[in-house]
Formats: structure tokens, C-alpha cells, sequence
């Protein structure tokens, strides 16, 4: 199978790759370039350092953007193979695996992933699943891409083409600091469980889009827990995150990133939800419900969700309130589906948690009329 759009590599040398404490926290370096900062976690760091190293990798492939869902090394062109004996090349898409290139010897490859998962080849494929786009075969959800459908679909050719039969991950699975592709010559062990199992994974998506009676699933969700969100520091800004999750940036003012840690924590937040488009409006939910409480000193102003309404302002599409408009917007029908969204939740104040300046911060919105 070929891969539908080109692939997002850098050169890569195992023996260039370092671990360094920053100021930022704990980082992956190969040479001049940052790979990933793991925060204040040296165990994810090491793993991270050590899978790139058992790998050998001659180039490194991301796939979904500044933050990767997931990545695959390639020595010379070909997948490297982990594991026992190595059987005949066969061509790709056929369910077995790759071998990488004359009498290459195989690699651990897997020994510092803290979760190995088998992908089955035959049955893996793209699909829609509560407005997220999923890589899932007929055992596992493998890789969630959110709105991602492009990423979706490269990551599922990519699995075909090089004959991918293995995840890994370093970190936790539901927060995980890497999660790669690899081609393994031990045999598959399959664990019972089949439909069950994944009925259980989508219940657990921790991303999916946004429930919105009236629209079907929009935007994307987040589950947050609000114990966890911390605010840190991210090269030489200040973000407020969760895991690898940035809820918004705070440049330099570390005291207005950590005040709205304690206001996600006292509201008791659960969800990040994004609409993505022009309006890149964001809020949080409890529990899937608006919030009824926040710091009085994040509060804006009032809204009345009865006199919204979609319009041209000088050539544009906007929200508007009573002629006066809140939310610029790519079309009329990304305009709908803000007031949809704004009334299916009963959002009626806008709120910010600010950086301190003109830009940065966290806006949202809260349902102060019961």
C-alpha cells in the first residue's frame, strides 16, 4: 500500500542521541535537535533514549504534526526487525513482517517500551469513532488522531507498507510520552477478547469529538483530571498542561499560569473541549456539563445565547449579539454550530484566565443562569 502523502523525516543517528536536564525539564537530544521533553520525568526520558538507540534508526518519521500521534524509524529506507529469526521478505500488506535489508542482524528493539501491543496486519484499518479518528484492527483501538483524519489514514498505510505488527509505548498508555511503530519476527501472541475488548478502549477514549445534542459530535474533547493539570515551563514560556496536553500558553509570567492551575483544580474541570475553525473557541466542562463556578476575577462579560446570530461583518462571517459581534468565523455554517454549541451547554458568560498581557491565557464560557 502507498502512503497517501509524503513522510514528515529527519536524519537520525543513534549515537548522537542524549539525555539532558534543562531548565525545562528532561530532554531527548540527537545532536543539535530537541526530540521530545518529558518534563520532570527521567524514567520516560531514558526509555525514550534507549528505544531510539536498540532501533538504529539512519532516519526518524512523525506523524500528526508539532505534537506526534506516533512515529516509526527506518534504517536506509526499511523498517529495522526486532526479535528472533527473520523470516523471508515478503511484499508488504501481507501480514508478514519486512525484513530490513540483507543479512541486518534483528534488535531489541522493544526492551524499554513499557507497553508492547500486537497489531494484526490482515484487519487493520481507518474508522470514525465518537468523532475521532482511530487506526484500529479487529482486537485494538492502536492510535487515536482526534480530527486528524490525514494523520489517520497515513499512520494506517504506513502500518500496511512497512508491515508494522507492533506499538510501542514509553510512558503510560493513557498519557504516553511516545508511541512508535515497529516490525517484530517473534510470533504474534494474541489475547482473547475481540469485540469486548474494544468496546471497552472506546469508553476509555480519553479524545473523542465533542457530544452536542442537535450537531452529532463536533470539535474535540479532552478528559482532563484536574489533580494532574500543572502549569510548566516549555522551552522559554510558561504553559498550563495536562500530560502532554498544552491547555494554553502564558509566556514569561509564571504567577498567571500557576493562578490558573488553581482555578481548573477549584472548578473541578474534567474536559478541554476545542471547536477548532476560525473561532478556535475552547471551554471546559464538569463532568460533561457547563461550569457553574469560577473565580470571580476570570469572569467577562454576559452573553445572551436568544440574541446570537450569523452574519456578514464588512465581508466576514461572525457571531454576532444583538448586531454586535464576539466571534469572527470561516462560514456561515461554522457560525451555526458555535450558537448550537453555546446553547446546547447554556454557556451565558464568557470567562478568561489571563496571561497576564494582550494574548496567551485560557478562554472559556460558564452558565451562571440556572
Amino acid at each position: 500500500m502507498p502512503l497517501p502523502y509524503a513522510e514528515q523525516k529527519f536524519a537520525l543517528r543513534a549515537t548522537d542521541v542524549a539525555v539532558r536536564r534543562t531548565t525545562s525539564g528532561w530532554e531527548v537530544w540527537a545532536g543539535q535537535k530537541v526530540l521530545r521533553n518529558t518534563g520532570e520525568s527521567e524514567a520516560n526520558a531514558q526509555d525514550l533514549a534507549r528505544v531510539l538507540r536498540e532501533l538504529r534508526p539512519t532516519e526518524w518519521v512523525t506523524i500528526g504534526g508539532v505534537k506526534p500521534v506516533v512515529e516509526y524509524g527506518l534504517t536506509n529506507g526499511r523498517p529495522a526487525v526486532t526479535g528472533g529469526v527473520v523470516p523471508e521478505t515478503k511484499e508488504g500488506g501481507t501480514g508478514e513482517v519486512l525484513q530490513s535489508g540483507g543479512t541486518s542482524t534483528p534488535r531489541p528493539g522493544a526492551g524499554a517500551a513499557k507497553f508492547v501491543r500486537p497489531i494484526d496486519l490482515r484487519s487493520t484499518r481507518v474508522e470514525p469513532v465518537r468523532g475521532v479518528w482511530v487506526v484500529r484492527d479487529d482486537d485494538n483501538i492502536l492510535l487515536n488522531f482526534g480530527t486528524d483524519k490525514a494523520g489517520a489514514e497515513q499512520a494506517g498505510a504506513a502500518i500496511q507498507h512497512y508491515g508494522f505488527n507492533r506499538l510501542g509505548i514509553v510512558g503510560a498508555p493513557t498519557q504516553p510520552t511516545m508511541s512508535y511503530l515497529f516490525a517484530s519476527a517473534d510470533p504474534v501472541k494474541t489475547i482473547p477478547g475481540g469485540t469486548l475488548v474494544v468496546q471497552s478502549q472506546i469508553e476509555a477514549l480519553t479524545r473523542t469529538g465533542i457530544p452536542v445534542p442537535g450537531v452529532g459530535f463536533t470539535g474535540e474533547m479532552i478528559k482532563i483530571d484536574p489533580r494532574r493539570v500543572e502549569a510548566r515551563k516549555d522551552g522559554f514560556e510558561w504553559v498550563v498542561a495536562f500530560g502532554p496536553e498544552v491547555l494554553g500558553r502564558f509566556g514569561p509570567t509564571e504567577w498567571a499560569a500557576r493562578e490558573a492551575v488553581r482555578t481548573i483544580q477549584d472548578g473541578r474541570f474534567t474536559e478541554f473541549c476545542k471547536l477548532g475553525g476560525v473561532s478556535g473557541l475552547t471551554f471546559f466542562l464538569v463532568d460533561g456539563k457547563p461550569p457553574t463556578r469560577v473565580a470571580l476575577a476570570a469572569l467577562g462579560r454576559n452573553l445572551d445565547p436568544s440574541a446570537l446570530k450569523t452574519q456578514q461583518v464588512n465581508g466576514r462571517w461572525a457571531v454576532t449579539e444583538s448586531g454586535r459581534q464576539l466571534f469572527e468565523v470561516g462560514s456561515a455554517q461554522e457560525g451555526e454550530t458555535v450558537i448550537r454549541v453555546l446553547k446546547a451547554f447554556g454557556f451565558d458568560q464568557s470567562a478568561h484566565l489571563s496571561a497576564g498581557g494582550a494574548k496567551g491565557g485560557i478562554s472559556f464560557f460558564v452558565k451562571n443562569r440556572r
